[in-house]
């Protein structure tokens, strides 16, 4: 799976939806409300979505994943090969979701 650090400032006091940013946006612990344009979440929820946001530009930037090299039997596996190390292997299901074509 990818990884990319993402400067979290602010995360929590901006809107997912219009990007309005407000200390104000945080109502509650769990509560986001934003003064501009109305949108409520949990502001949890809120605030991971501008975190994926943030990651997804960084991606498209060219950005490189700091996640760490899979072990050797993930690297060498060729999806040709008949048998592998597993037949539901999780970190293999998860690259094929991720790279397109697969």
């Amino acid at each position: 799976m990818p990884v990319v650090h993402v400067d979290p400032a602010y995360t929590s006091r901006t809107c997912a939806e219009c990007g309005h940013i407000d200390k104000a946006n945080r109502a509650s612990q769990a509560r986001f409300v934003c003064r501009s344009c109305g949108f409520v979440d949990h502001a949890d929820r809120n605030g991971s979505r501008n975190i994926r946001h943030r990651a997804e530009e960084l991606w498209r930037c060219g950005v490189q994943s700091t996640a760490p090299d899979p072990p050797p039997e993930h690297r060498a596996w060729d999806r040709t090969q008949t048998q592998h190390h597993s037949q539901w292997c999780p970190l293999c299901k998860a690259r094929d979701l991720l790279v397109p074509g697969r």
